[in-house]
C-alpha cells in the first residue's frame, strides 16, 4: 500500500470548469478544491451533474472552459499511466465480458505499473495479496468474477482500485445498488483507508443520510452549478434542500452521531385531509406536466387549457384524466375554446401558470388569469415572463405587468409554488 509521498495542499481542484457531451453543455462554471486526506461526497437530484464531474476530474471529459487539477498538476497534460498511478475509480458496476476470475480482476489494477502481463513481481502480487485481504476477498480470489454477488463485487473492484497504490479514489454510486450489509462493509474499508492512509475520497452518492454521516464535506449540485459546498451541518438545510430536489424535506439531527437526517414529508402527507381545491392551470409546451403531476399528488383537482390539440401537455392531461380546454393544433386560440377555459377559471378556486412560452397565439391565455384576479381568486404566475415573450408587440410582458399590480404572486420553482399555494389557501380558508 502506498508509503510515504509528497505533500499536495490540493488533491482536486476544479478552476472555473464547464464541460459536457458535444453541443450538450452540463458542467457551468464548477470550482472546488478539495484537500489531501478528506473526504468529499457529491450529492444533488439525477441530471445535476454529478457523474459528468468525475468523468471530468479523472480527464475522460475535457473541460470546454477552465481547468482540472490533481496534485496541482494539469488532468489533461497527464499520461493515462500517470492518471493511473493516481487516481483509482470504482464505477457503479465492473461489467467482466470474459471469464476471469477475482484475483485476475484485482490484477488488472497493476496495470500503472506499465510491465506486461504476467511479468509481475514478488512486491507487486504481494500488493495484490494485501489489497484483498483489505477487502475481504481474498478467499474468493480462485472464484469467477462473474459469479459473485454484487457486494462481493463492489468489494473486488475495490481492490483492484487499491492495487494501482492512488492518492485519490472516486466512486460513482458505487453502493447505491447494494443491501445494507455489503454498503456498510464497502463504506468501513472506505473510511479505514481514508483515515489511515489519507487516502482522499471522492463519493458520489444519492443518500443524503449516508453522505452526511461519512463525508467531512458535502459539494451540492443542481443543473450542473455547484450551489454549495460546506460541511454536512452547512448544506443539509431544510429549505435548501427542498429547493434543490423540488420536494418537501424535512432535516433532524441524529440523537447519538448528531448529523443530520433527512426525511421527507409523508408522514404529514398522510395525515393531511384532501384539500378539495381546484386550480386551473395555463400551461404548453410540456410546461405544465410537473404541475400536473404534483398538484394532483398534494390533493388538488386540476384543470387546464386553453391547449392546442398533441401538445405535450394537452398528452398529459389526457393521460391523467384532467379536463382540458383544447384547440385546434398549430392554431390560435378561438372563442369557443377560450369561453370553455373561461368556464373551467369560474369553476376553479385560483389559476397557476406555468412557465409557458408566449406567442401570439396562446398569449390571450393570460386573460384568463385576469379573470380569476378580477373575481377575486388568486393567481399564481411563473416568473420571467419577459423572457419568454415571443410577441411582436410584447403583449405578454405588459399583461403579466398587470397581473402582478393587481395581486398576481410570483413563483420561481415548484418547491416555491406548492409552499405558496399551502400557505395562501390555509389563509383563505
Amino acid at each position: 500500500m502506498p508509503g510515504s509521498r509528497e505533500m499536495s495542499t490540493n488533491a482536486l481542484s476544479f478552476r472555473n470548469v464547464s464541460a459536457g457531451y458535444r453541443n450538450r453543455p452540463v458542467l457551468r462554471g464548477v470550482g472546488f478544491e478539495i484537500g489531501e486526506g478528506e473526504f468529499v461526497s457529491v450529492i444533488g437530484p439525477n441530471g445535476s451533474g454529478k457523474s459528468t464531474m468525475l468523468k471530468t476530474a479523472t480527464g475522460l471529459i475535457r473541460p470546454d472552459e477552465g481547468r482540472v487539477e490533481l496534485f496541482g498538476r494539469d488532468v489533461a497534460s497527464l499520461k493515462p499511466r500517470e492518471r493511473a498511478s493516481l487516481i483509482g475509480v470504482v464505477p457503479q458496476k465492473l461489467d467482466s465480458p470474459m471469464a476471469f476470475t477475482v484475483s485476475e480482476i484485482v490484477m488488472f489494477g497493476l496495470g500503472s505499473t506499465g510491465r506486461p502481463w504476467g511479468m509481475h513481481g514478488s512486491k507487486e502480487l504481494d500488493s495484490v495479496e494485501r489489497a484483498m485481504i483489505y477487502t475481504n476477498v481474498l478467499d474468493l480470489k480462485d472464484r469467477m468474477f462473474n459469479e459473485l454477488s454484487a457486494g462481493e463485487q463492489q468489494r473486488a473492484a475495490l481492490a483492484m482500485a487499491l492495487v494501482q497504490e492512488p492518492r485519490i479514489i472516486m466512486l460513482d454510486e458505487s453502493i447505491a445498488h447494494l443491501d445494507i450489509n455489503h454498503s456498510q462493509e464497502v463504506l468501513r474499508i472506505l473510511m479505514n483507508i481514508n483515515r489511515e492512509r489519507r487516502i482522499t475520497v471522492l463519493l458520489v452518492s444519492h443518500d443524503l443520510n449516508l453522505a452526511a454521516q461519512i463525508a467531512d464535506r458535502l459539494l451540492l449540485m443542481e443543473n450542473g452549478r455547484l450551489v454549495m459546498n460546506g460541511s454536512p451541518g452547512e448544506v443539509m438545510q431544510e429549505e435548501l434542500l427542498s429547493s434543490v430536489y423540488g420536494c418537501e424535506l424535512r432535516v433532524r439531527r441524529d440523537p447519538f452521531g448528531g448529523h443530520p437526517v433527512v426525511t421527507g414529508a409523508l408522514d404529514t402527507a398522510l395525515r393531511r385531509p384532501a384539500l378539495r381545491k381546484r386550480l386551473h392551470v395555463i400551461g404548453g409546451g410540456g410546461s405544465g406536466i410537473e404541475l400536473f403531476r404534483r398538484l394532483s399528488i398534494e390533493g388538488f383537482e386540476v384543470s387546464a387549457g386553453v391547449l392546442n390539440q398533441l401538445d405535450s401537455d394537452a398528452e398529459a392531461a389526457r393521460a391523467l384524466d384532467i379536463p382540458c380546454a383544447l384547440e385546434q393544433p398549430f392554431s390560435a386560440i378561438g372563442n369557443e375554446a377560450f369561453e370553455e377555459a373561461r368556464l373551467m377559471v369560474s369553476e376553479a378556486d385560483g389559476v397557476v401558470v406555468s412557465a409557458v412560452p408566449f406567442g401570439s397565439g396562446n398569449v390571450v391565455n393570460l386573460e384568463l388569469a385576469a379573470d380569476a384576479l378580477r373575481a377575486g381568486k388568486p393567481v399564481w404566475m411563473a416568473s420571467g415572463i419577459a423572457a419568454r415573450d415571443y410577441t411582436v408587440d410584447k403583449a405578454a410582458t405588459l399583461a403579466a405587468e398587470r397581473l402582478r399590480n393587481d395581486g398576481a404572486v410570483e413563483w420561481s420553482g415548484i418547491h416555491e409554488l406548492m409552499t405558496r399555494l399551502e400557505r395562501d389557501i390555509k389563509n383563505r380558508q
